[in-house]
């Protein structure tokens, strides 16, 4: 647990109440005070807010300790981005199989939705109008008005919120009213924390227990793991990834994939922030290259919006031959479950750091990505391509052997090594050549059962 100033406003004393029949309208009207007195002000202060707000929590019973947590409820909050989510999936099971009895109710943004609609370990869905943007303080807290009043109805005993750097999350874990409030700051200790001063940061202070990353791993999956354990106090004893697809989601893709020859690569071009996103004619040399050693190799090309069809364009004009024979479009055809049922007939990943690479990882799939992050630069605990790396299976991550000068000589660390974010940058450096040599080495390292990444340039 954290101790900071907000502690004592957090932990006091609770005071039993009786619940009125106007809970939710006494806690969505503080709340909506208090947003006239940020626009009044146009300022938000952290402590501010708890003073505010804790009364009226307490005043509708929302710090009562009547129910047992076994048989409560529970809430979950999952971060924006489909790989995030997938990211997720694990410490999802595991908090069923640690409340077995409990009704478990999963927030999902939109873009995740498909996929968490089908989750097996949770009893209701609430789908939140997230944004996958950069906002303002105002916006986000008017957005989670929108949804808080869903969430004060069901009670929440717990809130475990398997996120690590969207504020609106984190404000929106306390504005759930759940009693207790549990996730995981990426720092080893609470000195570095305490330290930091960033506005997500300042907002995982809402939580009432936080825990540090420690030596429970660095990728985000771990993290959220680590959640449990330091609650539980156990060892989680699967830390595997799941992906819930339905016989329908099969059937999809079978036919599909229908009369194509074997073996079957993916190829996702996507992303979210262009600085990811590797030269499609680049692409289209390394399948050149691998059909030179393999003729009968098939290409899927997976993922959706106006990027990735865009890129799979480019290779239909940089490669028509291919692209005619040796290529499977689906472009903006599937769904992401559907997505995920054609990769489960797929011997690889190939491509960007996207949500399609961290499902095919879930689902055991050997990964070959483009990174955008430089070989010459230093990559902290907290970057990118240590929280983000494909989990469990084996991958190889390519990456440019120097940072291009911008962003080499930047004043500020870039978590993604890369601070171009509306276009190809640093990463237009990997030749693929070195793609084809990852290609290789991942076939000897998925044969070898070597999980672990490798980085190479």
């Amino acid at each position: 647990m954290l101790y900071n100033d907000l502690e004592i406003l957090l932990t006091e004393e609770k005071i039993l109440s009786t619940p009125s029949k106007n809970d939710v309208e006494l806690v969505m009207k503080g709340f909506e005070e208090f947003f006239a007195h940020m626009i009044r002000s146009q300022n938000f202060d952290l402590k501010e807010f708890v003073s505010y707000m804790e009364p009226k929590f307490k005043a509708a019973g929302y710090r009562d300790k009547e129910k047992k947590l076994e048989g409560g409820n529970i809430l979950i909050v999952t971060e924006i981005g489909v790989g995030d989510f997938v990211l997720a999936s694990g410490a999802i099971r595991e908090v069923r199989r640690i409340y077995p009895d409990a009704h478990i109710t999963l927030l999902a943004h939109s873009t995740s939705f498909n996929l968490a609609e089908t989750c097996p370990y949770v009893d209701e869905i609430i789908s939140d109008p997230q944004s996958l943007h950069p906002m303002d303080l105002f916006h986000f807290y008017k957005l989670n008005l929108q949804t808080a009043s869903r969430l004060l109805e069901r009670r929440f005993d717990i809130c475990f919120s398997f996120a690590i750097h969207v504020p609106k999350t984190f404000l929106l874990m306390y504005m759930s009213g759940a009693r207790i409030r549990l996730t995981a700051i990426e720092e080893e200790t609470f000195e570095d924390f305490n330290r930091n001063k960033k506005l997500e940061i300042l907002f995982m202070r809402l939580a009432t227990n936080l825990f540090p990353r420690s030596d429970y791993g660095l990728n985000v999956a771990d993290r959220f793991f680590a959640i449990l354990e330091n609650t539980l106090h156990l060892p989680i004893t699967n830390r595997k990834l799941e992906i819930w697809c339905t016989p329908a989601d099969i059937s999809v893709a079978r036919n599909l994939l229908r009369n194509i020859s074997t073996p079957i690569y993916s190829l996702a071009m996507g992303g979210d922030g262009l600085q990811k996103h590797y030269p499609p004619e680049k692409y289209a040399r390394l399948l050149e290259m691998i059909l030179r050693e393999e003729p009968t190799a098939t290409f899927v090309i997976l993922g959706g919006g106006q990027n990735d069809l865009k890129s799979a364009e480019i290779i239909k004009t940089v490669a028509p031959k291919i692209y005619e024979k040796k290529i499977l479009d689906l472009t903006n055809k599937t769904n992401y479950r559907q997505t995920a049922a054609i990769l489960k007939f797929c011997d690889m990943y190939i491509g960007n750091d996207t949500g399609t690479m961290h499902v095919a990882a879930a689902l055991n799939l050997p990964v070959l990505s483009a990174n955008c992050f430089s070989a010459d630069m230093k990559i902290l605990s907290t970057d990118t391509p240590n929280i983000f790396c494909p989990y469990g299976v084996p991958s190889v991550i390519v990456q440019p052997k120097k940072a291009l000068p911008e962003c080499k000589n930047s004043r500020v660390h870039l978590t993604y090594g890369c601070g171009s974010f509306h276009m190809p940058h640093c990463i237009t450096q990997i030749k693929p050549e070195t793609l084809f040599k990852g290609f290789h080495l991942l076939k000897e390292r998925a044969a070898k059962k070597i999980n672990e990444p490798l980085y190479i340039h």
